[in-house]
């Protein structure tokens, strides 16, 4: 187990018992995010060659590119989740940081600009995701300047 997580079990008697269960928590759900990663690219990869080679005439029709980088941006959007998890094992601070959850949620909504169909969405659909990306851009703004005053009042202490 040492050798597939180390970062589960480095300091693991130096922990209090409820490190400890974040710790196992996390190893639960980096196991349980990489199955879904797993079936997420095996299921891409059969999309794609279905989806360029069987189903359609024309591989550059954009509609066709748009159903391919969902299926890629959703495992990315997954890969960059589970990779958080594995960060916070191996750091002493809080489960998740707030910054990293602000980010996820971020490429989650532009991922949803990139697939949406234009032709079919209603203009205050569009206006909704506008105004969620810029709150939480200015979220991520104020969560990364709080962070940076934090982090410099620690260096010169």
């Amino acid at each position: 187990m040492r050798k597939w997580f180390p970062e589960l079990l480095d300091s693991w008697s130096q922990l209090s018992g409820y490190q400890r269960f974040e710790r196992l928590v996390s190893l639960v759900l980096t196991v349980a995010i990489s199955g879904v990663v797993l079936v997420a690219i095996y299921y891409l990869v059969l999309h794609v060659f279905d989806l360029l080679f069987v189903q359609t005439r024309d591989p550059f029709d954009y509609r066709v590119f748009q159903a391919v980088f969902d299926m890629i941006l959703t495992v990315l959007i997954a890969m960059e989740f589970n990779n958080s998890i594995v960060r916070t094992m191996s750091e002493r601070g809080g489960f998740i940081h707030v910054e990293i959850v602000v980010l996820i949620a971020i490429m989650a909504v532009v991922r949803k600009f990139m697939v949406m169909d234009l032709d079919a969405i209603e203009p205050m659909k569009i206006f909704g995701l506008a105004a969620g990306v810029l709150g939480l851009g200015v979220c991520y703004w104020l969560v990364r300047h709080g962070n940076r005053l934090r982090d410099g009042d620690k260096k010169s202490s």
